[in-house]
């Protein structure tokens, strides 16, 4: 009687065959886990700087710093996070344009005023956000390799005499948004100057969020809580991923959603003031 040593074709290829049928079972599942994960990651980053934005406020008679990415201290209120920068000779260089390292995009988080509160510059980017190697729309460049994936509202911007100063004037805290997941393409420049503006009560949408949890967009809220919001009408997922795919549909930045898209309702609840800006 011979005695077998080894499998016999058909059998390796039965066994193949199951494995790829598993694999074929197991990876939607395990990209949903990987997802969660990374979901769970941004919200600690959300959480970490809405609690850097309260901290700052609290050593400061409830005066909040400025909302927008900028240079300079304006007004007296200088800015939670600075443009990527330089250090030549001693002094701060401005990179607001142009091909940048992602070491001078970490030099203006560290710049910025919140940076004594979060000590890490990880806290700025969620692990879903891929546009630090991918780039954006615009290109692959070193200019478009954006890092930070938050924002503050504009309503925050807090430099304009007509802006809310204090922090603990706004009620509802738990409802009203601070920091946003948001998804720049590098248009103006090479990192985002502004905060995530919005129109609130107009039915439209003007910059797009950062949809890098299946479909759905990180919040931190004047509380200091975080929370992930997923997105009910598809048309809101096709704006972020696309405006220009959105124009040709109908519903562009400026355009009014026809029928109204019911995710607007859930930005105008929540986001912190009933006008783009303070007025």
């Amino acid at each position: 009687m011979v005695q077998r040593n080894g499998f016999t074709l058909i059998e390796l290829l039965v066994v193949i065959a199951i494995i790829a049928v598993l694999m074929a079972i197991l990876m939607p599942a395990l990209n949903i886990a990987r997802e969660q994960a990374r979901g769970v990651a941004c919200s600690t980053n959300q959480k970490t700087l809405a609690l850097a934005y309260i901290m700052y406020a609290s050593e400061n008679d409830g005066t909040v710093c400025g909302g927008l990415a900028q240079h300079d201290t304006v007004n007296g209120v200088p800015p939670w996070v600075l443009p990527p920068l330089d250090y030549s000779g001693g002094n701060l260089v401005s990179m607001d344009s142009g091909p940048v390292t992602r070491e001078q995009r970490y030099n203006g988080l560290r710049e910025g005023i919140l940076y004594k509160y979060v000590k890490d510059v990880g806290a700025y980017h969620c692990p879903g956000d891929n546009r630090i190697t991918r780039g954006t729309s615009r290109g692959m460049g070193p200019e478009f390799l954006i890092y930070r994936s938050y924002s503050l509202t504009d309503y925050m911007r807090a430099t304009s005499p007509s802006d809310q100063k204090k922090l603990f004037s706004f009620k509802g805290q738990a409802t009203k948004m601070l920091f946003v997941e948001e998804i720049y393409d590098g248009s103006a420049g090479n990192y985002n100057h502004n905060g995530w503006s919005y129109l609130p009560g107009a039915g439209t949408m003007w910059d797009p969020l950062g949809i890098f949890h299946n479909n759905a967009c990180t919040f931190s809220f004047m509380d200091g809580h975080a929370e992930r919001k997923k997105w009910t009408d598809k048309r809101t997922i096709i704006y972020c991923m696309s405006r220009a795919e959105a124009a040709v549909r109908g519903f562009g930045k400026g355009q009014q959603f026809n029928p109204p898209n019911i995710d607007l309702e859930w930005l105008d609840t929540h986001y912190p003031g009933k006008s783009r800006f303070a007025q």
